[in-house]
């Protein structure tokens, strides 16, 4: 059996975006605006979304299963 936890690449990128998905990096700072959005929720957004996609990119290639019941 095959596990995304036998990877260690893909780990640290999942691990890369989800602490990116903090917006730590705008705190003390004046809010910038992008359409009337807050620049850290775009970020924030953009990061997650990237999370998701690793995380189904794990799924789909990375476990694979011998025996199907």
């Amino acid at each position: 059996m095959d596990e995304p936890k036998n990877h260690p690449i893909f780990l640290i990128l999942l691990a890369v975006v989800a602490l990116g998905t903090v917006p730590f990096l705008f705190v003390g700072s004046d809010p910038t605006f992008l359409f009337g959005i807050p620049l850290w929720l775009w970020s924030s957004i953009l990061f997650t979304v990237a999370l998701s996609a690793v995380t189904a990119f794990g799924i789909l290639f990375y476990w694979k299963d011998r025996d199907l019941d």
